[in-house]
């Protein structure tokens, strides 16, 4: 627990770095870094690997509000230092974890060997896409879910009941069912809408060529493969095409921030869940870009 200002964020540090950058990695939505604890695992057998709780998830105090992608950026930052962890790092972000990780890097690309952004939430598609019921939920759900616990109404997991490390969603199910994560999730997650997105924009993009020639990999599944209701209210073909057009091309706008940037699809078959699912695969990508960025390797391009 490392105080950051006022309040503490949770760091969890494992493995040895040798010559090879640290790894951080970052869930999507606004969950807790145990959330990536499946591949954290995986990776601090090569390298050092990190995870660390955004204020008000996991272990982590609540911090101020509004909770902001921009304001977390410069938490996670000053996390890692107060921690006492040292860079080079490769910023590992999944979702809306991958816009915080760009923007951790556009304010220290200093400190960053390396960007891999895990099917990352494209701006793009919050202020000019169609409606998704998805993301318009969102703020609304998680203010449910902060009321029914603030007054008990939520189901408490068994007390006796022993959860496995290796199972982050039941380790995550015990410590993320408090009012203040839900409380910080409905905060931040106000941007994922147009005047939300419109409001923090200029702080949250991040725009053509601001990460110079970072190394910077962006995995994402070839099709939308899982994101079917998006288009049950599509009737018309025509229009239901441009959708899925705009969808699959707006996430593209993230390898135009760096001039090192490429792209890499996921395995056949798998959708947006792909880190929990295929999470062997994920970490021989990013150990691929750590092999890149060790002494004497190449560059990515």
């Amino acid at each position: 627990m490392v105080d950051v200002g006022g309040y503490r964020m949770h760091v969890l540090a494992e493995g040895d770095a040798g010559p090879k950058p640290t790894v951080v990695w970052m869930p999507g939505g606004h969950t807790g870094g145990y959330a990536m604890y499946r591949l954290h695992a995986l990776a601090r057998e090569r390298t050092r690997s990190v995870l660390v709780d955004r204020p008000g998830s996991g272990w982590s105090d609540l911090g101020p509000f509004p909770r902001t992608t921009a304001g977390e950026a410069v938490e996670l930052l000053t996390a890692l230092e107060r921690a006492g962890e040292k860079g080079p790092y490769v910023f590992v972000g999944h979702s809306f974890g991958g816009l915080l990780m760009a923007n951790a890097a556009r304010r220290r690309p200093d400190l960053v060997a390396g960007l891999v952004l895990l099917d990352p939430t494209p701006p793009d598609v919050v202020a000019f896409g169609p409606p998704l019921p998805a993301l318009r939920h969102t703020v609304r759900d998680q203010t449910t879910l902060a009321l029914r616990h603030l007054f008990g109404l939520h189901a408490l997991a068994p007390k006796n009941e022993a959860h496995s490390p290796e199972d982050p969603t039941h380790v995550l199910a015990v410590i993320e069912t408090r009012t203040k994560a839900n409380c910080a999730a409905a905060s931040i997650l106000r941007e994922l809408s147009p005047g939300g997105i419109t409001r923090v924009g200029w702080q949250t993009v991040v725009y053509d060529g601001e990460l110079g020639s970072l190394p910077l990999l962006l995995v994402a599944p070839r099709d939308l493969t899982g994101g079917g209701e998006i288009f049950d209210a599509v009737d018309d073909p025509e229009e239901s095409a441009r959708v899925r057009h705009f969808l699959l091309t707006a996430r593209d706008r993230f390898l135009t921030a760096s001039s090192s940037a490429r792209r890499v699809y996921t395995p056949e078959g798998t959708g947006h869940d792909f880190p929990d699912r295929v999470p062997e695969f994920v970490v021989h990508v990013v150990g691929s870009l750590l092999d890149e960025r060790g002494p004497g390797g190449a560059d990515p391009l």
